[in-house]
């Protein structure tokens, strides 16, 4: 099973925010995939594929025991990876939030290593993708991002954060709640 933990994006006038920006995004004209409203998140930790005793491991000795209080979160300021001259991902990213996220990861790595889960070493870098690129280093998406920059989505209460199962098919991934914790 392929899983991931994460903090949905759910709250509607963030949702509606980051719609109207894929709007702007779309009138470049450049081809690219855009993330579903249902599947907006920010990822505390990619997993991978791994087998079903694992994952209930994970629901067991991470998820469960997994201690946080409610925070704020708001999203601010558009940017690319792996840049803006050649884009392949257009994200939004997290203006306030950011110490309470890593702290969440943070907890999640070391349960995760105490489970025998072997982790990827990584920059922790919070965002929201909201769509990935077909065609990179197109001017009008180094426009649209400079124009974007400061873009302001909102801010939602961070209350549970969940493990998720991805199912990839050819229409983009479909992404599932296997378990979930809310704050202590």
């Amino acid at each position: 099973m392929r899983v991931f933990i994460a903090v949905d994006i759910d709250k509607e006038d963030i949702v509606a925010r980051l719609r109207e920006l894929e709007g702007h995004l779309m009138e470049t004209r450049v081809s690219m995939k855009l993330v579903e409203p249902e599947n907006l998140h920010i990822t505390i930790r990619f997993i991978g594929e791994v087998p079903n005793y694992i994952v209930d491991d994970i629901r067991s000795h991470v998820i469960a025991r997994l201690r946080f209080k409610p925070f704020t979160l708001r999203l601010s300021g558009v940017g690319a990876f792996p840049s803006p001259s050649n884009a392949r991902v257009v994200w939004i990213g997290v203006a306030q939030g950011f110490e309470e996220l890593k702290a969440i990861r943070d907890q999640v790595d070391s349960m995760l290593r105490d489970i025998g889960v072997a982790l990827e070493p990584e920059e922790f870098s919070p965002h929201v993708t909201i769509a990935r690129l077909k065609e990179r280093g197109h001017p009008a998406i180094v426009r649209f991002l400079a124009d974007f920059a400061n873009y302001e989505a909102g801010e939602q209460e961070v209350n549970v954060v969940r493990l998720k199962k991805s199912i990839l098919t050819p229409r983009g991934p479909i992404y599932e709640t296997i378990a979930e914790a809310k704050v202590s």
